[in-house]
């Protein structure tokens, strides 16, 4: 009896160790590898649309045999200090980007002139295979298309397979992964890599994402895709080792970790996200791999949608808002209770409102909601704001609902509005201590209007007109295709009761940088219908103020290349309007810079240019006398109404010689000061 009992369990030890080593969803019978293309890239490189579509269109052909890995690194991934750019690196991907640009490097140094780089495998074709993507995978579309059909095409000795869980309520993902040998590796140690990527973080992207349509997103962000959050393999970078490396060799592993809610403060969203394993030999020629989606449980995913019937204006004045919105059930799950909450933001304030649903929602069945209104007291400056309407805190009965599809439970709309009689005098100086975004460098009740032209921002880098840190840029490269096409620096609305007959006045500098296209135009014009109709005031074609250290590198003006123009007003005002100043690129070129635009009073404008210095006769009709002799051997210059420069010369006497000039108004500029006078 007692060795019946030891045979029965020897028994049972031998059929559980055969159970264990069963393989439950990996494949045991020879299967082609898969191409696991990594990119190098980062928020700054200005390539990154192209790229992202160049491997996109790999993966839509091939859906279950290509995976993408998107790794932030380098110095085009890392964000400026104090600043709100998103920051998506990872240590571990930074330790692979290293090893891989080293072994590039020893290869071919011409491929690392230019960002993103790539990997596809590792190693493909006997050699190592990091080729620069401007140069082949973006311009030469074959040489991805052909590597990654040699790779999908040639049989793997081992076949992966990843399975992911997640517990909501304690954001514990759990991944298994199961591999199997179909033939014999000619390395005696392997390794095992699994990676969690994102999807849909939608932030910024240093391009043009004209190249990626697909990418582009509401307010000018940019959806970044199979972005690498973490390695969730204990090894770090290069993956846990396999010692067992032999045909028939099978293994499960199993890895468990706590999801946090953001890594270096770019949020981790559990409803995006997708993990990856892979095997290769160490550092270098991944065999194949699998990719999972992480999927929301059945008994608590749903799908509700967001539709906005809010009307909002049809011009630049600011109305009265009446927040409105339709939800809608798409999942089988009947809905019980949510959150819809409409956000209006713009630079200087936020504005929420939430309304609670109460009932029985089906599926396919909708509920429209509406909000308390929004007045221009709520928004209190005029600029471009954001309205955002979304769903939240989403119930069946007692149980928490999680959205499994964010794409569609969220809306925005950008709008731009002016407020009634906002300023009788302003100066745009673009210039701010400590912003926490770009966007607060612009001074209230001003709009950039980029709706034709994105290719243009408040660049910081002591840049400015007048000894000032900041200007306005924008950038003319061909490349960009924004020939003709104008950004608006807009703003309003000018109260003119008081004061009707004002003066603009703005420096700019401009650099064709060795290009050889046509030079931008600025353009002033008002609107007294809020922004109906336009009529142009002043219109002048730019002049080339400097050049570029280098024909790669941006025209970054001094100070006293800017020169000065002053628009008068005065003829075409004879109500409250909006102004705007738009820069409009030609057909190539570096950069535009527009900066220090000024609106005031006519009358303010000689008194205040009066107290400086006095500047006597004015008007004269052919001597004026400056009383300041420390403008003496200055180099000045006086410029027309339109901008034009009409002489440049030096002050050796504190006595400008004006009887040449023809009756008008004109602008004197010396030592970085501008003084007005008229020519009678």
């Amino acid at each position: 009896m007692k060795k019946i009992t030891i045979y029965i369990f020897i028994f049972y030890l031998i059929l559980s160790s055969l159970y264990a080593q069963t393989p439950k969803w990996v494949s045991t019978e020879i299967q082609n590898r898969v191409a696991v293309i990594e990119q190098f890239t980062g928020i700054f490189c200005e390539a990154a649309a192209v790229a992202d579509k160049s491997v996109e269109e790999r993966l839509e052909r091939y859906p279950d045999k290509v995976i993408i890995i998107n790794n932030h690194c380098s110095s085009y991934a890392t964000p400026e200090p104090g600043s709100n750019y998103p920051d998506l690196r990872t240590d571990e991907g930074g330790i692979i980007f290293n090893k891989e640009y080293s072994n590039a490097y020893a290869y071919n140094r011409e491929w690392l002139k230019f960002f993103p780089l790539g990997a596809l495998n590792r190693y493909v074709l006997g050699r190592w295979y990091v080729d620069n993507m401007y140069y082949s995978w973006i311009t030469d579309y074959n040489t991805l298309t052909n590597n990654v059909n040699f790779i999908i095409n040639k049989s793997s000795i081992v076949n992966v397979y990843i399975k992911p869980e997640i517990d909501i309520n304690t954001r514990e993902l759990t991944v298994e992964v199961e591999y199997y040998y179909t033939d014999d590796s000619q390395s005696s140690e392997n390794y095992l890599t699994v990676m969690l990527l994102q999807n849909e973080i939608n932030c910024y992207q240093a391009t043009n994402t004209s190249f990626n349509e697909k990418h582009k997103r509401e307010d000018s962000l940019y959806c970044h895709n199979y972005v690498l959050r973490k390695i969730l393999s204990d090894g770090g970078a290069w993956g846990d080792p396999i010692t067992t490396t032999t045909k028939g060799s099978y293994g499960l592993r199993k890895y468990t970790t706590i999801l946090p809610d953001s890594i270096r403060n770019v949020p981790l969203d559990i409803t995006n996200l997708e993990v990856i394993a892979f095997i290769s030999e160490a550092d270098s020629n991944i065999y194949t791999g699998h990719r999972a989606v992480v999927e929301i449980p059945e008994d608590i995913r749903t799908d509700l949608t967001i539709e906005d019937l809010t009307e909002y204006h049809n011009t630049y004045k600011f109305e009265t808002i009446h927040p409105k919105v339709k939800v809608t059930n798409k999942s089988v799950l009947p809905v019980t209770k949510f959150d819809a909450v409409y956000t209006l933001t713009n630079s200087q304030n936020v504005v929420s409102k939430k309304e609670t649903y109460l009932g029985l929602l089906n599926k396919d069945e909708s509920a429209i909601l509406e909000f308390p209104e929004i007045t221009n007291s709520d928004l209190r400056v005029g600029s471009k704001y954001i309205a955002e309407a979304s769903v939240e805190s989403i119930f069946s009965d007692d149980k928490e609902l999680i959205d499994s599809n964010k794409t569609d439970n969220k809306t925005k709309t950008t709008k731009m509005g002016l407020l009634e009689n906002a300023f009788d005098k302003t100066q745009l100086t673009f210039e701010q201590s400590n912003p926490v975004l770009y966007e607060e460098f612009v001074p209230p009740h001003t709009i950039f209007d980029n709706t034709l032209n994105p290719h243009f921002k408040i660049f910081t880098g002591a840049c400015g007109a007048k000894n000032t840190a900041n200007g306005v840029i924008f950038y003319l490269y061909e490349s960009w295709n924004v020939a003709n096409k104008p950004g608006y620096i807009m703003f309003g609305e000018v109260d003119c009761q008081e004061h009707p007959n004002k003066v603009l006045s703005y420096y700019y500098a401009y650099s064709n940088g060795m290009f050889n296209g046509t030079a931008p135009r600025i353009v002033t014009e008002i609107s007294k219908d809020w922004g109906i109709t336009w009529e142009t005031v002043s219109e002048i074609t730019c002049e080339e103020t400097g050049l570029p250290e280098s024909i790669t590198q941006i025209y970054k003006p001094k100070s006293e290349e800017y020169k000065y123009v002053r628009v008068d007003l005065s003829n075409y005002v004879q109500e409250n309007f909006i102004i705007r100043v738009g820069g409009v690129p030609g057909t190539s070129g570096n950069t535009l810079w527009i900066d220090e635009i000024t609106l005031t009073n006519i009358e303010e404008e000689s008194i205040k240019d009066d107290i400086k210095f006095a500047l006597y006769p004015n008007p004269t009709t052919n001597i004026l006398h400056i009383s300041n002799n420390s403008f003496l051997g200055a180099e000045y210059e006086i410029y027309d109404m339109s901008g034009k420069l009409i002489i440049k010369d030096i002050n050796n006497s504190n006595i400008i010689n004006v009887d040449n000039l023809t009756t008008g108004t004109y602008s004197l500029k010396i030592k970085d000061s501008i003084f007005n006078f008229i020519k009678e």
